[in-house]
Parts: structure tokens; C-alpha cells; sequence
């Protein structure tokens, strides 16, 4: 062999096993967190290369430096149900930036009974149109946007239940997008 094929397969070996460890270290904690510290805490500790990390729409961790493709994960507090801190609560009370998946949790009251599926509106707009629905009927939701990330420079979208229609009386008061970081009086 000649240097320079060594010298390639050296690097190509060498890329390799680059690449597994990254993928070996794909996984990371979707929570429980006790506290927002706890959370930061935990994303220092790792050695993701680039991340951000964002709590309730607010940028709470931003390593800007590393190898390997960005990572951006939303976390949430989870007041309506195990009152920590997750990617996912698994409640439709609570804020997620997966809104088919909160919607599904609304239709199946929390999984706990089969899908009893009506319309879903976005911010006013049908969203889900189900044939057999009366329109004007179902779930409303809020799209809030967060602080700007990498991949939404126009701040980071996730998703409140607001109510059901027909619902209780007396409406319950709807629920509020906080404040983003930068709009925050100081």
C-alpha cells in the first residue's frame, strides 16, 4: 500500500468511529426535571456539540459550539398533571409543541377511554374537519410562539388547549401565551 492509501484509510476509520459515538449518544433525558435549574443543569452536563434548549417557549440553554447536527428540544412545566418539568406532560391541558398528539389526547380524554373525535380549530381556523361533527363544535387551541431558535427565527412554536365548544358554563378564562424572553419588562 502506498502512504496516501493508508493515510485515507486511516481517516476513514477514524470518521467512523466518530460517526458511532455520535450515534451512540443520540438519547437524551425527556424528563421528569424537578426545577428549571435541574433541567439547565442536565444540558451542561451533556456533550451534545450545538444545542438549544427551551423551557415553556423560553431559551433556557444555548451551547453554540460542538460537532454533529444542532439540537433543539422544547421542554414544558407540567401544571395540569405531574406537576415536573417534560418534553411531553401526556396531558392536553398542558402546553406541547405536538399538536396532532394533543389533540389525540384531547379525543381520547388522556387515553383513558377509545377516541370520541370532533373538529380541532387553530387559532379560529378549522384545523380537523370530521365529517360527522357539527361545525363550530370541538377543541380550540392557541398557537404561542417562544423565543427565536436556530431553525424558527421567528420564535418557536407550541400549542394551549383553550376550551371546548359546546362546553361548561361559565367558560373557564382561557389560557395566556407567556410573555417570549425578549418582550419581558425589566
Amino acid at each position: 500500500m502506498t502512504f496516501k492509501a493508508i493515510a485515507l484509510a486511516l481517516i476513514g476509520a477514524a470518521a467512523l468511529a466518530q460517526g458511532s459515538a455520535a450515534q451512540a449518544q443520540t438519547s437524551y433525558s425527556q424528563g421528569p426535571f424537578a426545577s428549571e435549574q435541574a433541567l439547565v443543569a442536565y444540558w451542561q452536563g451533556q456533550n451534545f456539540g450545538q444545542t438549544e434548549i427551551f423551557l415553556d417557549g423560553r431559551k433556557v440553554h444555548a451551547r453554540t459550539t460542538g460537532f454533529g447536527p444542532p439540537l433543539t428540544e422544547m421542554y414544558f412545566t407540567c401544571k395540569k398533571s405531574s406537576l415536573d418539568i417534560r418534553v411531553h406532560c401526556g396531558n392536553y391541558n398542558d402546553p406541547d409543541y405536538d399538536l396532532a398528539g394533543l389533540i389525540d389526547l384531547f379525543d381520547t380524554n388522556n387515553h383513558t377511554r377509545p377516541a370520541y373525535l370532533r373538529d380541532a380549530y387553530l387559532d379560529g381556523q378549522l384545523f380537523v374537519d370530521i365529517a360527522s361533527s357539527t361545525n363550530g363544535t370541538g377543541s380550540y387551541w392557541k398557537t404561542c410562539i417562544g423565543d427565536p431558535s436556530r431553525n424558527y427565527p421567528s420564535g418557536i412554536p407550541y400549542y394551549l388547549f383553550q376550551r371546548v365548544v359546546p362546553g361548561f358554563s361559565p367558560q373557564p378564562p382561557l389560557p395566556m401565551c407567556p410573555p417570549r424572553s425578549s418582550q419581558k419588562l425589566r
